[in-house]
């Protein structure tokens, strides 16, 4: 299977993480393509071993809500599909986000930033969009709880993460 293909598949919609092989392999891949990813769209933070112990500690924190939503539904043996859907759908749209990142960092005091800003926006409702997507087939539910799931989940991991690394996050 190309797992590059299957991942843009995913991104529109056009895949389910039910037809990915459970395998560690892209499940190590893709959490450290998160993370490599994540690093990159923060290259202009003057702290940079902060900002991958950060990314380490959202992509890692993230990855353990994920398990531990798995194992309240009685699914961990979905961990593996579910995990490399949501980190390679989301470290191909971050490349995505790179450029658009520097042109943002480029034109951020003036009026020119609101065009880089709502693609960025646009961007994360995407990555939000297809969690929630493949949340909704790993749990087996509709898409309201979804949703709530997924959000709940990001919004744990953001509490971690700002409780670990203060304003730098």
């Amino acid at each position: 299977m190309n797992l590059f293909k299957f991942l843009l598949d995913l991104c529109f919609f056009q895949a389910k993480p039910q037809e990915l092989p459970a395998n560690t392999s892209f499940v190590v891949a893709t959490t450290l393509a998160a993370i490599a990813t994540n690093v990159l769209t923060h290259r202009e933070h003057d702290q940079m071993a902060q900002v991958v112990a950060m990314s380490a500690a959202q992509v890692l924190g993230f990855g353990f809500t994920i398990w531990l939503v798995l194992r309240i539904r009685q699914h961990t043996e979905r961990f593996a599909q579910t995990i490399t859907a949501i980190f390679g759908a989301s470290a191909l749209l971050q490349l995505v986000a790179w450029p658009v990142v520097g042109w943002l960092y480029r034109v951020k005091d003036s009026p020119d930033a609101s065009m880089p800003m709502m693609l960025l926006f646009t961007l994360s409702v995407w990555v939000l969009a297809i969690a929630v997507y493949v949340i909704k087939h790993a749990l087996e539910l509709g898409t309201g709880l979804s949703i709530l799931i997924t959000l709940g989940c990001q919004v744990f991991t953001l509490m971690v993460v700002f409780i670990l690394f203060g304003q730098i996050a």
